[in-house]
């Protein structure tokens, strides 16, 4: 028996978008996805339910970063893992860091709510996660996104 996948996504065309990509990734050969309508800062699951959570891009869009790791802190098992790929404001070019700031209104209105200039390694750390191995890296030629 394979993963059982729940996605959890507040816009709706991206169940869509998921399963055909899973598909095309032979990830459907194996284990199941659901996607399911939600936030971050209510996950329908039980406490103490989840293997893992992922967040891939995420915590730059939810309304609430804090309350949103509390969530990811309340469903997971223990010994579960929180796995994250996110970008967040640069901390090592002020001129990427301003055009992101100035850029970030912008974004808001056209990407779901994604906000270039959250420091989102910074609520992560404040989460109280037991353990946490947290890389902060920067893509070249990325203009406004910075992992």
């Amino acid at each position: 028996s394979g993963l059982d996948i729940i996605g959890v996504d507040p816009n709706d065309s991206m169940s869509l978008y998921a399963n055909n990509n899973a598909a095309l990734s032979g990830l459907l050969q194996r284990d199941s996805l659901r996607v399911v309508h939600g936030v971050g800062e209510a996950l329908p699951f039980d406490d103490n339910s989840c293997d893992a959570v992922v967040s891939t891009l995420t915590l730059c869009s939810v309304i609430d970063p804090t309350k949103c790791l509390a969530e990811v802190k309340r469903v997971l098992k223990p010994g579960g893992k929180f796995l994250f790929w996110e970008h967040v404001l640069s901390e090592t070019d002020p001129d990427l860091a301003m055009r992101q700031i100035k850029k970030t209104p912008e974004q808001v209105m056209r990407a779901d709510g994604c906000h270039l200039d959250r420091r989102t390694g910074e609520f992560i750390k404040n989460a109280g996660f037991r353990t946490l191995d947290m890389e902060y890296f920067e893509l070249d030629r990325y203009v406004y996104l910075n992992p």
